[in-house]
């Protein structure tokens, strides 16, 4: 399955990090929850048949690890899901879109 797929057929992102749980949305725009709202939220999607994506902090963190490591792993649809949705900074996206160039250049 295509990364660009997967996205196309998911309804909600959520973002954890040890303490925080998000509801993400396009933008910088993100919703603090508890985890009993998150709870909620996957039972519905669960009986409704609704997709859910679930990022962890770390998986961003490994992601960035793996773009420095080999820049030729970079798609640029990833790439601009993770800055589209706030997960990746302007200076890391700008890093990774430079590397990619690089990567192809050279």
């Amino acid at each position: 399955m295509s990364f660009a797929f997967a996205l196309s057929v998911t309804t909600r992102i959520y973002y954890r990090t040890r303490d925080q749980i998000f509801r993400i949305f396009e933008g910088p725009r993100w919703v603090e929850i508890s985890q009993e709202q998150l709870q909620a939220e996957l039972t519905r999607s669960k009986e409704t048949g609704e997709t859910y994506m679930m990022v962890y902090d770390y998986m961003i963190m490994s992601k960035c690890d793996k773009w420095d490591a080999n820049p030729s792993s970079i798609t640029r649809d990833e790439l601009d899901f993770w800055y589209l949705y706030g997960l990746l900074s302007e200076d890391q996206y700008l890093h990774f879109i430079n590397l990619m160039h690089a990567d192809t250049e050279g």
